[in-house]
């Protein structure tokens, strides 16, 4: 994970300390995700749509999802591993053929896939630091 986190960090501006742990790390890079989708399909309409912050959400959630999809151990993540994949692929396909139509269709449903993944983990990881 610190590699993606690394390339990621190469290509877009996010703030990290130098000691985080994945769980952190990870915490941001979705968040940042949830964001970026939440941008693009904010501004998809191009009469009402700022066509620039539809682009920047749209080339930034690309980049992270292609940066969750690679730090992902296939092999030792098992079936977890592999359904995160596909999610995260069913929400890159989507989010192109969103930008493509100029509506907002099943981008939505990734998203709200995405935020309840996010959720989770935001809880477990809140959890785990209470617990020491």
């Amino acid at each position: 994970m610190r590699n993606a986190l690394n390339a990621y960090q190469n290509t877009e501006k996010m703030t990290l300390t130098k000691d985080a742990d994945a769980n952190s790390v990870l915490l941001v890079v979705m968040e940042e995700l949830v964001k970026s989708i939440e941008m693009f399909q904010i501004n998809i309409d191009n009469k009402h749509g700022n066509n620039e912050k539809k682009s920047r959400g749209f080339s930034k959630a690309l980049s992270i999802i292609y940066t969750l999809q690679t730090s992902l151990d296939l092999e030792k993540g098992g079936p977890i591993a592999g359904d995160l994949f596909r999610l995260y692929e069913f929400a890159r396909v989507h989010i192109i053929k969103d930008m493509r139509t100029g509506l907002i269709n099943r981008s939505a449903e990734a998203l709200l896939s995405i935020k309840e993944i996010y959720n989770t983990w935001l809880a477990v990881n809140t959890l785990e630091k209470s617990n020491g």
